[in-house]
């Protein structure tokens, strides 16, 4: 059964938790931390699979700092103060860890492993707007403790493939699995306080996401992030030209005013 952790400091929100039937959902009782040291301690401690947290602003941020440090895989669960959505939070988090602790392959795959793969595919349903609401992307993103950073400028660049739209299953035969793999390998980088990524979406469509990272101070303003973005792009175009045989183009930069603009809800 997973162990979890709770951090919180109100009531509503242990009251919650602790009307749930965590072993039907797979779970041990969780640990109570009313504190960010107390929460800590316990990490120290005691295993714990994943925390969830319900702090004031300052706090949150806080342990969140550490975590990054500390325990950099560790999933971060939304800590509602309802007894139902304590129960979809569970089962989203279980969903998450029976991925992580899955044995899938004869490669000898980590947790840490896992988990990079999950934030690659939640990525990419962000990138495809398969994300419903700007709420949805902040939870999320903890859920798999990505580095990005939901609430500032970023950068969305989209890359033309040679050809009329049939690239993929003409010349370059091996698919979009591979090129993205391949593309992923080759483009995804932290820069100058930016976590790049890169993602291959139906229709051939490849598109490329640079967002400050959490916590980090930019090293370049943020209206010149499409400067960096524009030369670290250009450079893995040529290595994509050079290693893949593939010819790209920029077919278009734009700024978003943060990642949360990519949430379906906010589709124009």
């Amino acid at each position: 059964m997973y162990k979890l952790l709770l951090a919180t400091n109100q009531q509503a929100v242990r009251d919650a938790f602790a009307a749930v039937d965590w072993d039907a959902l797979g779970f041990k009782q969780p640990r109570v931390a009313a504190t960010v040291e107390e929460a800590l301690a316990s990490l120290r401690a005691h295993h714990a699979d994943a925390i969830a947290i319900a702090l004031p602003g300052a706090e949150d941020d806080a342990l969140m700092r550490q975590l990054m440090t500390a325990h950099p895989d560790l999933p971060v669960m939304e800590a509602p103060d309802m007894r139902g959505d304590v129960e979809i939070r569970a089962l989203e988090l279980r969903k998450l860890l029976i991925r992580l602790n899955s044995d899938v392959s004869n490669d000898n795959y980590t947790a840490s492993d896992q988990m990079m793969y999950c934030r690659h595919e939640y990525f990419r349903a962000l990138m495809d707007r398969r994300v419903p609401s700007g709420k949805d992307v902040e939870r999320v993103l903890r859920l798999v403790r990505s580095k990005m950073d939901p609430h500032r400028p970023c950068v969305v660049a989209e890359m033309k493939l040679p050809g009329d739209g049939e690239f993929l299953k003409g010349r370059w035969h091996y698919g979009p699995e591979r090129l993205e793999m391949a593309l992923r390998n080759i483009f995804g980088v932290e820069v100058a306080g930016l976590r790049i990524l890169s993602c291959v979406l139906p229709g051939e469509r490849i598109v490329l996401l640079g967002c400050p990272i959490r916590y980090h101070e930019l090293e370049t303003e943020e209206n010149s992030m499409t400067g960096v973005i524009s030369r670290h792009v250009q450079d893995c175009i040529a290595h994509v030209g050079e290693y893949l045989g593939i010819d790209l183009t920029i077919a278009e930069m734009r700024v978003l005013p943060a990642l949360t603009a990519l949430a379906s809800d906010q589709e124009q």
